[in-house]
């Protein structure tokens, strides 16, 4: 498994309550020893967005561990938040099993899927020197879900191909597009010139990037559209209107006829 690719995975969760939050609690499920994952994320949180359960398998004992999670690069300027939820982590009581049982933490981790500055770090570590407090970055994360959640990476789709960019670097970056469960193209003509076609099926529209173009640029396509200032070849308008066509199971000579009008030299 590409390391490289799982990190880029993890890291590209940028809600942290909508999308990092779940990914972590099924991970902790799959950490060794641990008997119970509490999301205690909310108004009465007291610092941790999780409390693990864990079985300590030399004192025979649960120990409590409590999760504070960040979904951005910390920073210096962060530590005062950070350092409030850790320390409200450790000193307030923490109720679980629906308020069954209370407890008190005996660790902390501070978990993100970014970075975090070694300034940050070293005012951590000094900070609480007297406390257990774990800290677990990108890299440090990627590699605990490389070795114990392996579902995670059961799940991770290989690509089919990578395109390299042929275009100089004014043509910019290709734009950052959602394109789950998107319908996608890709062309490069005589000129190496590249062209990128996202569907979507459910509104029966499409976006055109291209690099010569400059790849921020967004051309959109529908059977509604009006002729546009961009122009395209013969062969282009042919990829174009066959992406189309699959894409929303259209005749595909009536729309290369429609795309001719709206897309060519000539028309």
């Amino acid at each position: 498994m590409n390391i490289e690719k799982v990190k880029q995975k993890i890291q590209s969760y940028k809600d942290e309550v909508k999308e990092l939050h779940p990914f972590l609690r099924n991970f902790f499920a799959y950490l060794p020893y641990t008997k119970h994952v509490e999301y205690t994320h909310g108004n009465r949180e007291y610092g941790s967005d999780f409390i693990l359960i864990q079985e300590d398998q030399i004192l025979l004992k649960e120990k409590y561990i409590g999760v504070v999670v960040k979904s951005q690069k910390i920073t210096q300027s962060d530590i005062e938040n950070v350092e409030r939820q850790i320390n409200e982590s450790f000193r307030m009581p923490k109720t679980i099993f629906n308020g069954q049982k209370k407890i008190s933490l005996d660790t902390v981790w501070l978990i993100t899927n970014n970075k975090i500055t070694t300034n940050a770090k070293d005012k951590i570590r000094e900070y609480f020197k007297d406390r257990n407090v774990t800290i677990i970055e990108l890299d440090y994360l990627t590699n605990l879900v490389l070795n114990h959640y392996k579902d995670f990476l059961s799940n991770l789709t290989d690509n089919v191909f990578t395109i390299e960019n042929n275009h100089i670097k004014s043509s910019g970056k290709f734009p950052s597009i959602d394109t789950k469960g998107k319908y996608l193209g890709y062309y490069e003509n005589t000129f190496r010139e590249q062209f990128i076609f996202i569907g979507n099926q459910k509104s029966q529209t499409a976006s055109i990037y291209g690099g010569d173009l400059g790849w921020e640029t967004e051309i959109e396509l529908s059977m509604e559209m009006d002729k546009i200032d961009y122009l395209f070849s013969e062969d282009e308008i042919l990829w174009i209107s066959i992406c189309f066509s699959n894409m929303s199971s259209r005749n595909i000579i009536e729309t290369n006829a429609f795309f001719t009008k709206k897309l060519s030299y000539t028309s």
